[in-house]
């Protein structure tokens, strides 16, 4: 720690300035001076009582710089860093000749290292900022004891920003560089466009709150959060306020809404503003439907029984260390392991599968051992009935397709699920008929819960012209070019192509036959390996009408706001703390933006 200086008065306060008494920030113990604190602190000389409750770290930095002081020794960092040094620093250029204007190479030297001082200082402090806005921490968690600890328990040598700092100026330098970074992601939407993204949620106390996020391929933006509770049962309001906020970010950008639920207000927003001819398209999050087709078709084959069923064995063996012991000897020191999710509904379905795979090791154990207590015989019994495990096949027949389409989307490597969504859904019947040996008494009632959902929320008309523009699915031999399509492709083109459209209209037929520069385009080797956004972008110069719409319906999302895992807490003191004044409302509303566009930043990266 030597070389690292602390501010003494960052670890005591002045409790009478008349007769200069200062106490200790961590015993309590007061004394005469600052400087009698820092001996205090640094268990330094026979006149003062040593701190029993100061860390061994902080002690040891106040032994050392009281040690150096004495020696009259300070290291090249220490010479350049803390206020006390500084301040000895401009004492002794008082007493050189001031009408000198030369600089020696070692003032010249000490000038610079300064400097460089100073911008690791403030790189230092803008990191520490970024990390409480980002993750939304109590910003007066700076000022405490044990968090100055910590940074000087890492050797942090430069000054840390206390809670005024970071609602000051460093909050205004993050606000300056997240307006840079939000505009450089809004200039990128008259190529991409964007899709407006509903979180919405009910608090506690029963208000109804939603965040709007515009998302593109570039990156998500964080809009504004909204108290819609005294306007939820207005429907015209709420057309209202959501066409005021497209008109915000422009009709022009705004490719379509992505709503986060079928019920409510949102459910009714979405059955007006869908019923309209509307510029804007409306839909529903993927996993949204995702969790509707499981539940409809969870209630249909009665599944709750036998999850249930499945988790009592699940927790039996993760919840009991012996049981536990007893499954590893038997599975050769392999436990029963979870595929993660980000989406907390696929969570049963994913024990479901864990668990169906574990089926030998679960019957070697239970007839290994004996089990004398209720809960070890009732989960023996279990795993001994092979009609368990029969309808534990059988869900999976049901639900396996789903649950891995779902992680198909969620892994990819971008968000703009557009192109895909057509074949992913079809690829999904595909393998439910193919489960059940293509025997349409088991497998058609599935398939109409799927094409209900779809029909009824998560599809709409970008779906198709994606599917059409994607050169993956249109130039192989199984596309397959239905009315719904058709009728997609046309209805996309009149609403997201502003101008030319009959440039547009002709160049596509270039493409479905295969002409000029999508001649060579349309090869195999030409499509493999390349996304549907980079393909248009590389290979469709030669029709830049054409080419711009492409980019502008590949580049968007198919997925709601829940996968950015907002943190609520905050719009909810923004929209629900009464009393504030016009500055303290105006800061709050500069860190929300601030700490949900870090967020979003960091979930892009």
């Amino acid at each position: 720690m030597a070389g690292t200086v602390v501010d003494v008065r960052e670890h005591g306060i002045c409790v009478d300035k008349k007769k200069s008494r200062v106490k200790c920030n961590y015993c309590g113990k007061e004394m005469n001076s600052f400087h009698r604190l820092k001996h205090h602190l640094g268990a330094v000389g026979t006149d003062v009582t040593h701190c029993d409750q100061v860390s061994l770290t902080l002690r040891e930095t106040f032994r050392t710089m009281l040690m150096e002081d004495k020696s009259g020794y300070t290291t090249p960092k220490t010479k350049r860093v803390g206020k006390f040094q500084m301040a000895d620093s401009r004492k002794r250029r008082k007493t050189e000749d001031s009408s000198s204007k030369s600089v020696s190479p070692e003032q010249g030297n000490v000038a610079v290292e300064v400097d460089n001082q100073d911008l690791l200082s403030s790189k230092a402090q803008k990191c520490i900022g970024r990390f409480f806005y980002e993750h939304c921490v109590d910003l007066s968690a700076v000022d405490s004891p044990c968090f100055k600890e910590m940074m000087m328990a890492l050797g942090v040598g430069q000054k840390i920003p206390d809670s005024h700092d970071l609602n000051g100026r460093l909050l205004q330098e993050a606000m300056k560089e997240v307006q840079d970074y939000v505009k450089n992601i809004k200039d990128s939407w008259k190529i991409t466009g964007c899709s407006i993204l509903l979180d919405a949620w009910i608090d506690p106390k029963g208000h109804d709150l939603v965040s709007f996020v515009a998302d593109c391929p570039a990156g998500p933006v964080y809009l504004k959060s909204i108290d819609v509770s005294v306007v939820k049962n207005d429907v015209t309001a709420l057309l209202s306020l959501v066409n005021g906020l497209v008109e915000e970010v422009g009709v022009h950008n705004v490719t379509q809404i992505i709503a986060c639920s079928t019920s409510g207000w949102v459910g009714e927003l979405g059955k007006l503003f869908s019923g309209h001819d509307r510029e804007v398209f409306w839909s529903v999050s993927l996993s949204h439907c995702f969790e509707l087709m499981l539940v409809k078709i969870g209630k249909m084959r009665s599944f709750g029984d036998i999850l249930d069923k499945v988790n009592t064995i699940w927790e039996f063996i993760n919840n009991n260390p012996s049981a536990l012991k007893i499954y590893r000897d038997q599975s050769h020191g392999k436990d029963i392991t979870v595929s993660s999710s980000e989406f907390e509904f696929v969570k049963p379905y994913l024990i479901l599968k864990s668990v169906f795979k574990a089926k030998k090791n679960l019957a070697a154990m239970f007839a290994s051992s004996v089990w004398k207590k209720e809960e070890g015989k009732s989960v023996s019994n279990l795993v001994n009935d092979s009609s368990f495990w029969e309808a534990v096949e059988e869900i999976l027949k049901c639900t396996s397709p789903l649950t891995d389409g779902l992680r198909l989307f969620s892994n990819a490597d971008n968000n703009q699920h557009v192109g895909y969504i057509y074949d992913t859904l079809d690829g999904i019947k595909l393998s439910i008929k193919k489960e059940f040996n293509d025997e349409k008494k088991h497998y058609l009632t599935l398939w109409d819960v799927i094409d209900d959902v779809w029909n009824k929320h998560l599809h709409n008309p970008l779906h198709a012209a994606g599917y059409y523009l994607n050169p993956t699915s249109f130039y192989s031999t199984d596309f397959h070019l239905d009315p719904e399509v058709s009728s997609g492709l046309t209805h996309s083109l009149v609403h997201v192509a502003k101008e030319g459209q009959i440039k547009i209209a002709s160049q596509l037929d270039r493409y479905r036959l295969g002409k000029d520069c999508f001649n060579e385009a349309s090869q195999p080797d030409q499509i493999s390996g390349i996304s549907p956004i980079d393909w248009w972008t590389e290979k469709a110069s030669q029709h830049p009408e054409l080419q711009s719409f492409a980019i502008k319906i590949l580049s968007q999302t198919c997925e709601g706001a829940s996968r950015y895992k907002l943190k609520r807490s905050l719009a909810e003191k923004l929209l629900l703390t009464e009393g504030m004044s016009h500055c303290e409302r105006k800061h709050l509303e500069e860190l929300a933006f601030v700490h949900y566009n870090l967020h979003l930043q960091s979930c892009k990266a």
